[in-house]
Parts: C-alpha cells; structure tokens; sequence
C-alpha cells in the first residue's frame, strides 16, 4: 500500500483540476493530484477546442452578462458571471506568460477565446509539475476519506498501472474536479467522465443542484462500431453544429439541431453534407467508411449528459466549497447553473467556469488545510461497488442506465411517464447494485463506474420529474411552458432514497459560506414530497411499486 501525507488533493487531471492544483500551490500547499488516466492528454477538452469567456471589462461584457442571464432562463447569477469574467480574464493572460499561444491569434492582437484543447493541457499539465505538484497519473479513487468529526481527510484508491495495488492519501482538503458524467455515450473524450466524483461527493452528504439540466446532446458521425477513435474535429458536435442538415431524400431538414433530433427520434436517418465537415476531418470520415455515394456523413445523436449539461455539486460560497467540510468542488463536476442556468455551457461557459472555479477551489483548499492543522486519524467511506466479491455484473447495471437515458425519447423529451417508468427500474436496481456490485483489481474500478453512472442516472431523472415546467434544455412535453414559480434551483441527493428540493436562487455573498458539516445520517436527509417552503413550487412525490431491502454496508476499518 502506498501512504502519502498532503495538504490539499485533487481529484482529476483536466482543466479544472490543474488550475485548482496551481492555485493552491502558489498559496504555499503541499499539493497532489490524482488522475483516474493520464493528467493532461485525456477527457473532453483534449479533444478538438476549447472556448473560454475572455471578455475584458466595459460595455461588451455587461452586454453579456446580461445577455446569459436572459438565455439562461433567469437561473443564473449576474454578480457570479462578473466574477468569472473577471477571473477569466487575468488567468488567461496568465496562461499566455506561461508559454501557451492561442492558434487564432498568433500576433496577440486578437481576442484570446479559442484554445486547441490538447495543446491547452499539454501546458497546464507542465505548469502543474513547474508548480511542485506531485502528478499520479492512473489513480483512479475509490473513496474518501473523513476524520471523526466527519471532516473530509483525503482519499483512497488503487494504482492502475502497478498491479491495482492500493494507494491512500491523507489531505487538509479534498477539490472534486472529475468531471461531468456522459453515460459512456461514446462522445470524444467522454470515456472518463462517469460521475465518480459526484458519487464520492454524495456518498458523505453532499447536495447537487441542476440535476435535471443532464440532457445535452449533439450530432456526430454515425461509424462503425469497431472504429477506433473519434476525429477530435468532431468532438462535442462543434464540426456540425453550423452546416445545413438532410435528409435520406436530400431535402434539408427544417429547425436546425432541433429538427434533426426529432427525425433521429422519428428513425429517420440525417446526414451533413461532407463539404460541411472540417477538411482536416474528411479523409478521415472516408477511411472509416462514414461518407455514403452521395458524399454526405450520417449523423446520430450523442448524449453528453452533465458534461455539457450544467448540473452537479452544490457550492455554498465563492471559495467552492461543497456542503461537506473540507471538500470542494470545480469544474464540470460543480453545478454551473449560477454561470448558464438553464442551457449548456459549450459556448464558452464551461471552459471559463473550469478556469474560476479552479482557482478558487484550489485557493479555498489550501486555505481550510491551513486553518485545520495536521490530519489524524482517518476512516474511508462505506460506498456502493465495493463488496469484495462481486455477485452482478457491472455491464448488466451500465445497459440498464444507457436504456434510460442515451435515447431521445428519454432524455431530449421528457414526461412524467417516461421518467416514472425510469426511476422505477432505476431505483428498483441500486439495492442489489449498491452492495452487489465489487471485486478487486479492475473489478473494483469498473463497478465502482457502474455504481456511478446509476447513482447519477437517478439524481437526473428524479430532479427532472420534479421540474414540472420546459426550461433551457430541459423539456417536457407534458409541461411545455416556462413558469415564473420555478425560478428555483432543485437540490437532490440521497442514495438508497434520493430527495429533491427547491431553492430561490441565492447571491453570491461577499465572503465564504459557513463550512457545514457531514451529516451523521447521510440517507433520506429531505424526503421527496416534504412540504416545500412558502412560495416555492410543490415536488411530486415519488412512491416507488416496491422498495428493495435496507442493506447496510459492512463496517470498514481505520487506517
């Protein structure tokens, strides 16, 4: 077993991560981060560009502010959005002084908004171990770890590359920056994003909000199974996002993206004319024999879920902190309702959240490892996938998940029917998953991911039950209008019963939120159907045919 002792770990190697790392470094942390592949060279961003809010301050920017505030269905935060704006801006210099050279402007005379996402990381990765971080590529983590006093105290998991052989680290304070969570739908770079780190999260008692804002999608190309790679031009749908769309008889497909969901959903098939498509793309699409008689690419629909989504942890402060003491959020795996409310963040949102929300998690970070002094002793977290033999196959549990949530039909359109239909075979599955699923070795990881992708599939459709309205991309057919009452942010968590509730939005306060400790109890903590507070829009109660068994989790030791 390998034991190492840090002020502040991070958990994942993308953007987020790595900023989250650098600032807390430069604030005189020890720092270590953990990358369940390799930081710098895996995940969304190092597939295609990445676009970032660079706007500086003046009119331009108030312009935009407002402007997100309006499309994101008033869900969002102006003086949040200012913030990030703010931070942005000043990073990306940075970033420039390091070394990095924007492929659009190589004079420097240009705004600086489009990055080339795997040259992006290749230098953060290199600022990161300038930085003194220590870097652990292939460490995938398991559980984390918590004080008696319910404190989170750092992390455990096990080292891909030398056998699976245990690691465990203790830290001052833990940054969940792992990502959204995609439902290993195929899309560039999303192999990754599974949702481990919001189970981790969740599993001590964190909140997540936005749940519901989880259906993302995009157009890629239609290949063969056996292809080995996604071109990164097509990463996140951006190569075909602005070209006209057609039909199998040639005739262009009306409504644009929305338009060519509804024939996908219909079985009918859609396509992009191949001059549409990146040069740098086309020889590539015809070796894999993507390119019909009539040189058009045939598309399909691709889930990105909470990756492009907006939905994750709940922050209670501008230091990103999470609603458990000593663990703090960044990135995709960080709600970003506050930044795009209802609507994706592909248009620069994200890639400007993960900059800000890095900095200020790994600032936040050091600064709680400090106040809080040597770590003591330590007990991992019970969790779901880790029984140390399994008695289900974790690829029965990730088709069950992909059935209720990869199709239109069951995440683009939404009504009260589907979903019910889906959180009963969902919620009817995490008893057996939960305390089920396990091994060791690879076992272990590919269970734990499987316990993931469930666990998050419920929180989804639970919270988009609740929301009995259409807002931003979160559409129902049986409520196709926008109500002024649901102005509210939904919270949920909870796993053997997951709860939902609703929130007024909330400013963002001028100094950190008080740390609030785990709870003792971490289950059913706001029971879906409580009565909801004066003003706020009633959840419907959930009440499942049948509940499975209360299984408790066997008592693990201290390390």
């Amino acid at each position: 077993m390998s034991e190492i002792e840090t002020d502040v770990l991070v958990l994942g190697g993308g953007p987020a991560g790595a900023w989250a790392a650098v600032s807390a470094a430069a604030r005189g942390a020890r720092v270590v981060l953990v990358d369940k592949a390799r930081c710098g060279s895996s995940g969304p961003s190092a597939f295609g560009s990445t676009t970032v809010w660079n706007i500086p301050p003046g009119a331009a920017r108030d312009a935009a502010v407002r402007r997100s505030h309006a499309d994101g269905g008033h869900l969002g935060d102006p003086e949040w959005l200012d913030r990030v704006f703010d931070e942005t801006h000043r990073r990306i210099e940075q970033l420039v002084g390091w070394g990095y050279r924007f492929p659009d402007d190589p004079r420097g005379g240009s705004p600086r908004v489009r990055m080339d996402g795997a040259g992006y990381l290749r230098r953060m990765r290199r600022t990161v171990i300038e930085a003194g971080v220590r870097v652990l590529d292939h460490h995938p983590a398991l559980q984390l770890l918590r004080d008696g006093d319910g404190v989170i105290a750092g992390a455990a998991g096990v080292q891909q590359n030398d056998g699976f052989g245990s690691w465990t680290i203790r830290a001052g304070a833990v940054v969940v920056a792992t990502g959204g969570c995609a439902f290993l739908s195929g899309g560039a770079g999303t192999d990754v994003a599974t949702g481990d780190g919001l189970l981790l999260a969740a599993e001590v008692g964190a909140r997540l909000s936005g749940m519901e804002f989880s259906s993302a999608y995009s157009l890629g190309p239609a290949l063969n199974s056996f292809t080995p790679a996604i071109h990164p031009s097509f990463a996140s749908g951006l190569a075909l996002r602005l070209g006209t769309l057609y039909d199998e008889n040639g005739d262009v497909v009306a409504g644009g993206r929305h338009g060519a969901f509804a024939a996908i959903a219909d079985g009918r098939r859609v396509f992009a004319a191949l001059e549409d498509v990146p040069e740098t793309a086309r020889h590539w699409l015809a070796r894999q024999g993507a390119v019909d008689r009539f040189r058009r690419v045939p598309l399909h629909a691709v889930l990105e879920g909470t990756v492009r989504g907006t939905g994750g942890l709940a922050l209670t402060g501008p230091d990103c902190a999470t609603t458990v003491a000593g663990l703090y959020g960044a990135g995709d795996a960080t709600s970003r309702e506050v930044v795009t409310g209802a609507v994706s963040g592909i248009g620069g949102h994200s890639g400007a959240w993960a900059i800000a929300s890095g900095v200020w998690a790994g600032a936040g970070a050091a600064r709680f490892a400090r106040k809080r002094g040597p770590v003591r002793a330590v007990r991992p977290v019970p969790g779901a996938g880790l029984a140390a033999r399994a008695r289900i196959d974790p690829r029965a549990i990730v088709g069950l998940v992909q059935e209720h949530t990869l199709p239109l039909r069951r995440s683009y359109w939404r009504s009260a029917g589907s979903l019910r239909d889906s959180i009963a075979e969902l919620d009817g599955m995490w008893p057996g998953a939960a305390y089920a699923l396990g091994g060791i070795g690879a076992d272990r990881v590919r269970a734990r991911q499987a316990a993931a992708l469930l666990a998050v599939a419920r929180w989804t459709k639970h919270s988009a039950l609740a929301r009995t309205e259409t807002r931003g991309m979160h559409r129902r057919t049986d409520h196709p209008d926008a109500g002024a009452e649901w102005r509210v942010h939904l919270m949920s968590g909870g796993m053997d019963s997951v709860w939902v509730s609703a929130e007024r939005s909330r400013r963002v306060p001028s100094e950190p939120a008080p740390i609030v400790r785990a709870p003792s109890v971490v289950r059913g903590q706001v029971p879906v159907g409580s009565e909801p507070a004066p003003g706020l829009p009633e959840i419907p109660r959930i009440v499942p045919d049948q509940r499975g068994p209360d299984l408790t989790p066997p008592d693990r030791l201290a390390i």
